[in-house]
């Protein structure tokens, strides 16, 4: 057998019925079809077992456990050589198994096909932009060197090879748990490229969508998508910065009105979804019913990511990025990176009795995993460069049990900071090897800074894997822990550079981005706050404390301080 075409099925009998049926109109006809019902109701299993049909059909019933597990049994009891998976609102055009063939042929590992809205397909706002966004990928993808985007690997129509999808282990069927919705096709794909397979579109592989969601059963599959993007983005942080695209509030107005209900318990929501999910059902699609319902659709994505995220977190990690720890006022470059010792003290200590605690790389590392629940208020002191009086600083720390992370310049180890004198700064003194070994002794792992502290997008590879890989070496050599975590020079990265910086075996890599670490933060890209020598105690705590926040509120709350202060 070529192929076994898979169907998932749930409570949709006439629909599927359909779908099966025009499976006869197929010109390649080697292929059987298993039918998963995943525990109808509405008698579906009978309708199909009286279908008159000329191929091989199979109908396995089983208790609803969701989509993922559904394709799985219907994968597992496959007979073909390839799988072809098929939602049971697709119609095949009878050229789908001849296209996929002639793709998975031509050497592609996954076969990805055209899915055009039915013209039966009841028209309104929804089925109208379903055809668009099918139309818009269709041309996108057909395009002379397009690229395959993680978000382009839906499911619902595919073809792979049997051994292929057992290899990878099918569907992660947690994302669909209990009738939840989304995620598993997503996650499905990512591992598929992770593992180096070709994945292949083929816009003349064809199956047509009857596309009958009502309103209110597509705005609760974007709350279940909001949830199953944070769920991906928990299970691969490495990639999460691709995973997720964010909605947004296209207006001003939207965000005034709609961004407090992303808050808002889902009783105080359900007029409004209601509202909006009838005026859709009735076929109107003037502008402002548009504007409405996408508003509500945004906001239900935003209320099922932040209540995904609630559940999954293992608590938020603010890290702070110090550089020198004295008063460089004179130095008409360093002057704003340098924070001299009182107030380096008091910014500790008005922290610590505002309730803010202080961990060390282990917990932030081990909450990112999802293996640690960190206590409210979870701070990591960092500081780049280990200028010497770094030294006197991690008494400091060690007379309040605070660790940190010093990330080090391996090869200007008891120099000076001769990457800034081109800029005019003065020479600042670094720490040398027995500095760095005093300080580790004290709580303060050493992490790297890179060889020579260049600009990383700018460097070659061979060059770039030197700084990288190198500086590691260097640091072991002088008899400590090879470093586990890395900060960019200048916070300067890019995804190639990302991609050196995890292949050199470091488990984390921080920025100068502000933000906060929690459970499914890209680990390669870590947020920190920049600490400047003009931060009091006051305005520090509330860099810290908005550190989460937009960043246009966060910028405007901070001008306010600062026009406060003065």
């Amino acid at each position: 057998m070529r192929f076994s075409v898979v169907v998932p099925t749930f409570q949709r009998r006439d629909i599927v019925i359909r779908s099966v049926a025009a499976l006869d109109r197929q010109l390649l006809r080697d292929f059987d079809v298993v039918v998963v019902v995943d525990g109808s109701t509405d008698g579906t299993a009978s309708a199909l077992r009286d279908l008159r049909v000329t191929f091989p059909l199979r109908v396995l019933q089983q208790q609803n456990r969701g989509r993922a597990q559904a394709c799985n049994d219907g994968a597992a009891a496959a007979r073909g050589e390839l799988l072809l998976f098929l939602d049971d609102d697709m119609e095949a055009d009878p050229n789908l198994l001849v296209e996929h063939d002639r793709s998975q042929r031509e050497g592609a590992d996954l076969v990805l096909g055209h899915v055009p809205v039915h013209p039966d397909s009841p028209r309104n706002l929804l089925s109208q932009g379903v055809g668009y966004w099918a139309e818009s990928r269709r041309d996108r993808l057909s395009a002379p060197g397009a690229e395959i985007r993680l978000d382009d690997l839906v499911t619902g129509q595919c073809s792979i090879s049997w051994k292929l999808f057992h290899e990878l282990g099918g569907f992660d069927v947690s994302f669909t748990r209990q009738g939840l919705f989304g995620g598993e096709d997503l996650d499905f794909g990512y591992r598929l490229l992770k593992t180096g397979h070709h994945v292949s579109f083929n816009p003349a592989a064809i199956s047509y969508q009857y596309y009958d969601v009502s309103p209110s059963a597509y705005l609760r599959r974007t709350f279940e998508a909001g949830r199953s993007d944070q769920e991906l983005i928990a299970k691969h942080p490495e990639h999460g910065r691709h995973v997720w695209r964010r909605p947004v509030f296209r207006t001003r107005r939207s965000l005034l009105f709609f961004g407090p209900l992303v808050f808002a318990p889902p009783a105080v929501t359900w007029p409004l979804r209601a509202g909006a999910a009838a005026l859709v059902s009735t076929g109107w699609t003037s502008s402002w019913i548009r504007r409405l319902f996408f508003a509500v659709r945004t906001m239900e994505h935003l209320r099922g990511a932040r209540l995904a995220r609630r559940s999954l977190s293992t608590g938020r990690v603010v890290v702070l990025a110090y550089h020198a720890i004295s008063d460089l006022k004179h130095d008409p470059v360093l002057s704003r990176y340098g924070v001299p010792r009182e107030r380096f003290a008091a910014h500790l200590d008005r922290l610590a009795r505002r309730g803010w605690h202080f961990v060390d790389l282990d917990k932030l590392l081990s909450a990112l995993r999802g293996e640690e629940q960190l206590a409210k208020r979870a701070l990591l002191v960092t500081f780049d460069d280990c200028y010497a009086d770094l030294a006197e600083a991690s008494a400091l720390l060690a007379a309040r049990g605070i660790p940190a992370v010093a990330f080090a310049v391996s090869g200007r180890i008891g120099g000076t900071n001769d990457w800034d004198r081109h800029l005019g700064a003065s020479a600042v003194e670094l720490l040398d090897g027995d500095g760095l070994r005093a300080i580790a002794s004290r709580g303060i792992e050493i992490g790297s800074h890179s060889m020579s502290h260049p600009m990383l997008s700018k460097t070659g590879a061979g060059e770039l894997d030197r700084e990288l890989s190198g500086s590691a070496d260097q640091l072991e050599a002088l008899g400590l822990p090879r470093p586990r975590a890395f900060a960019y020079p200048h916070g300067d990265w890019t995804p190639g550079v990302v991609n050196a910086v995890s292949e050199a075996g470091y488990e984390a890599a921080f920025t100068v981005e502000p933000g906060v670490v929690e459970r499914g933060s890209d680990p390669d890209t870590l947020p920190r706050l920049e600490v400047l020598a003009g931060d009091t105690p006051f305005k520090l705590r509330v860099k810290v404390v908005t550190a989460g926040w937009q960043r246009g509120l966060r910028r405007r709350v901070l001008r306010l301080v600062r026009t406060t202060e003065h």
